[in-house]
């Protein structure tokens, strides 16, 4: 099969998928595992879906924005009629916290606001005039967002916002998560659930996910009750950002979720000067400080961004996947480029046949089929492409862009794959690997400009 028969089956591939997922306004990841609207999933789907249908694509946005919290935080999950999924309204319960739209059921927490990224891009995809009006449309909401997110998860203003449960980090049962799931989260029942092999296998036999995909691929069912209890205590305070702020022990500065902000506001800002509107005061700050509040979390021994705890104002220093995002974020020091560039190919951590793998090859997390523990996911590896891209690291974007396309040809448009072999595992037909297809096969090189054109 030549290259260009192989592209078109590629893409229809992708398109067949995302069609199937395609819930009128919005788009499920995949049918029965994650049957609702995860706001990460939705920013990385509209960005692929504008090269199908750029009009479907604003829609995917604007059903996010209607789930908008009065206090301008946007839920990284918005319930749809689905009744069958794990952690859904009913252990949330969003409309406890006067802050919830009456007519919406959500999670109390946010996700990676990849919003404004999608918002560039869809406006790539359109003429001028309808570009700057796209721009107008979502400016407010988005620009509530971002002021939540600086005024109330940065009370401090140390620059990097905090987050209190896992689900908020995207990468659920990532090792350094799960560190400190288990020193600040192991209650009392869920040590007793630790020691009685027969109580947990009890618990097991009520897991929903573990009937979609074999158990091995998820994280601990003593982990996940965790989770689980986590979810409670923010019900428990209301999901009100002040008292979470002051009463939760997990408080974490996530490298993967503060890289993502900062060039989120990037792009938040230039869309504001397009348009004409000013940012609000602590959006403005963050602006101003970009990348450089990305510093805190480096780390000269290792050569390494990791996530903080918050609590004990220690670096969390286990390597991920996310460790690499800041060059996403903006412009990182040469040194520290090249030195994140080594990581990336060495056989003994990150140098996987399949780039990259979401935990290092010499982590004791490491299972090559473990959701967050080991295999490649599309949506962080095209996120990497971009920030290497980003800084000057084209040839080594481009072969990265390349294996991951090799990688779904391979596998198909799966949830994840193995960086061993390239097995695919997890959920078939997703939707974020099937518009991230989209966007490498399509999508431009360069760094977005919302002013151009």
């Amino acid at each position: 099969m030549d290259h260009t028969m192989q592209k078109h089956t590629l893409a229809e591939q992708a398109k067949r998928v995302l069609a199937t997922n395609d819930l009128g306004k919005w788009t499920r990841p995949t049918a029965k595992l994650y049957p609702h609207q995860w706001l990460w999933d939705s920013g990385f789907i509209a960005i692929g879906l504008r090269h199908v249908d750029v009009a479907r694509a604003q829609d995917e946005i604007r059903s996010l924005l209607a789930g908008q919290w009065k206090n301008g935080m946007i839920p990284y999950i918005i319930f749809g009629k689905a009744k069958d999924y794990h952690a859904g309204p009913s252990m949330w319960q969003s409309q406890r916290s006067p802050m919830c739209p009456p007519n919406i059921q959500s999670t109390g927490g946010t996700q990676p606001p990849m919003i404004a990224e999608a918002v560039v891009r869809i406006g790539e995809s359109l003429p001028k005039a309808k570009r700057l009006a796209w721009f107008r449309e979502i400016y407010p909401a988005l620009s509530a967002y971002h002021e939540w997110l600086y005024r109330e998860r940065d009370p401090d203003d140390t620059g990097l916002v905090v987050l209190y449960h896992p689900w908020e980090s995207g990468l659920d049962n990532s090792p350094a998560w799960m560190e400190m799931i288990h020193r600040y989260a192991m209650t009392p029942r869920l040590q007793l659930v630790n020691k009685s092999r027969r109580l947990a296998a009890f618990m097991t036999r009520f897991r929903r996910d573990t009937s979609v995909v074999p158990a091995e691929q998820r994280m601990s069912t003593l982990e996940l009750m965790a989770l689980y209890d986590l979810a409670r205590r923010m019900r428990a305070l209301n999901y009100d950002d002040e008292a979470l702020f002051k009463h939760s022990k997990l408080v974490i500065q996530d490298v993967g979720m503060n890289s993502i902000l900062v060039r989120a506001t990037q792009h938040l800002g230039a869309i504001a000067k397009v348009i004409g509107e000013p940012l609000p005061a602590r959006t403005a700050k963050a602006f101003d400080r970009g990348a450089s509040v990305l510093e805190q979390l480096w780390d000269e021994e290792t050569g390494y961004y990791y996530s903080k705890d918050y609590r004990s104002g220690e670096l969390i220093r286990l390597p991920t996947v996310t460790s690499f995002f800041p060059l996403y974020g903006g412009t990182v020091p040469a040194a520290r480029v090249k030195r994140l560039v080594r990581h990336m190919h060495d056989p003994v951590s990150f140098g996987a046949p399949y780039p990259l793998p979401s935990t290092p090859l010499n982590s004791p997390y490491f299972k090559p089929h473990c959701y967050w523990q080991g295999p490649v996911w599309i949506n962080v590896n095209w996120l990497i492409v971009l920030g290497l891209r980003a800084n000057g690291q084209k040839t080594e974007a481009a072969a990265a862009r390349s294996r991951l396309l090799d990688l779904i040809t391979k596998g198909g448009m799966h949830e994840y794959f193995s960086p061993l072999d390239g097995t695919p595992a997890g959920a078939s037909a997703f939707s974020w690997t099937a518009s991230l297809a989209l966007e490498m096969l399509y999508g431009t090189d360069a760094m977005i400009d919302p002013g151009h054109g």
